[in-house]
């Protein structure tokens, strides 16, 4: 019996060992299971955030990169350097021309300036007529149209072409062409229409506010980029021809 008993004792302790030993043998294995996964998703986590920076910096980098940052467009810091060149230019001429030593003839924009004066009289002349001066209407209408196709043949002959040949000035001399042709066309409809018309005076009063723009374009921008871009020389160069050809006229 009590070898028996013995044996059953050492069975159970057999029995409670290769348990344990299992037990500990099935937990070594899940730990070495579990381990690459941690391995794994850690990796996968560390991977996650170096994307996450990637994009971020990536973001960053296109919305830097997308930025405009704003930049004078080249023909406008022309225009403006010119234009400030030529006031200062213009003030030096008014001042030369006025000294009893000064040498050679009007510039081309004095010249054109002369013109100017000359209509601006006329238009106030035409304004003040009524319609019962149709003799003193059209006189005055030949006058003004002869001075006026003199003065817009110098310019397209001499002032614009060589300021159309400087980009900061190209649109203002076009403009010029265009505004001297709905100038032309206004003055034909006053020619054809009878001077005592009651539409007349109104057509002249339309005649007159193109040319005073005109006059103020040219005086403005037009003639202070001249004289930023040509020196005095050329200028009174530009002067003489334009007195030539409005002799031979």
């Amino acid at each position: 019996m009590a070898k028996r008993a013995k044996k059953k004792a050492v069975k159970r302790s057999t029995a409670k060992t290769g348990s344990k030993k299992s037990a500990e043998h099935t937990a070594v294995r899940r730990s070495k299971k579990a381990s690459p996964k941690k391995r794994t998703a850690a990796k996968r986590t560390t991977t996650k955030a170096t994307t996450a920076k990637r994009k971020t910096a990536a973001r960053a980098a296109a919305s830097r990169s997308g930025r405009k940052h704003p930049t004078a467009e080249p023909s406008k810091l022309e225009s403006a350097a010119a234009a400030v060149r030529g006031a200062v230019a213009g003030a030096v001429a008014a001042v030369a021309d006025r000294v009893p030593w000064a040498s050679g003839g009007l510039d081309a924009i004095a010249f054109l300036e002369k013109d100017h004066r000359r209509f601006e009289d006329l238009l106030k002349q035409g304004q003040d007529t009524t319609e019962r001066a149709v003799k003193g209407r059209t006189e005055l209408l030949d006058t003004l149209t002869a001075l006026l196709n003199v003065h817009e043949l110098i310019e397209e002959k001499v002032l614009y072409p060589a300021l159309k040949a400087h980009p900061e000035a190209k649109d203002i001399v076009l403009e010029g062409y265009q505004e001297h042709h709905v100038a032309d066309l206004i003055v034909n409809e006053l020619h054809a229409l009878p001077k005592d018309d009651e539409k007349w005076g109104a057509k002249f009063k339309v005649l007159t506010e193109s040319i005073e723009h005109h006059i103020k374009e040219e005086e403005g921008e037009m003639f202070r980029t001249a004289r930023g871009l040509f020196s005095r020389d050329e200028l009174q160069q530009m002067g003489a021809r334009m007195a030539r050809m409005k002799a031979e006229s």
